[in-house]
């Protein structure tokens, strides 16, 4: 509950400044384009490419970190610890749009990609929530990402 209140805070924050581009206010169809093009670097290989979708002072919680953070060169830290695992075969299922303003919009869902461990490339499967806000100059960044793991079902150690 209280994460969804924090992206309802965040999601109403960009829309605070919505509307300052002076462009056409997002449709569904485009968020979802938007948001395909920033999962496509997810298996590149390249945490620079990565990056480069998230805004300056992005916060981001990550499943495998205690704490949110808006610290760059912890968040490239992490990008290069994902793609040290050579992320592939990336999937969104049940995904979800939310357009919050003319300019923001909240992308969240479940996601799927095999990893490397050793000789195995098991599949990975998590939760997300993206905010994305077009910039000043026209451009779309993640400003808020939560990623948390699927949780065990019940009966299940």
């Amino acid at each position: 509950m209280r994460t969804m209140m924090m992206v309802a805070v965040l999601a109403l924050a960009a829309c605070a400044k919505s509307g300052q581009t002076g462009q056409a206010p997002v449709t569904e169809a485009e968020a979802t384009r938007i948001a395909q093009g920033a999962e496509a670097s997810f298996s590149s290989g390249d945490a620079n490419r990565i990056m480069a979708n998230y805004g300056s002072k992005a916060v981001m919680i990550d499943a495998s970190n205690p704490t949110p953070t808006d610290d760059r060169s912890a968040q490239t830290g992490w990008a290069k610890t994902f793609t040290s695992m050579r992320p592939a075969d990336y999937a969104v299922t049940d995904r979800h749009i939310q357009l919050v303003g003319p300019d923001a919009f909240v992308s969240s869902g479940v996601e799927s990609f095999t990893v490397q461990a050793g000789a195995a490339r098991p599949k990975v499967s998590s939760r997300f929530t993206d905010v994305y806000q077009r910039q000043g100059d026209g451009q779309w960044k993640i400003v808020h990402e939560h990623v948390s793991m699927m949780p065990t079902p019940a009966g299940q150690p």
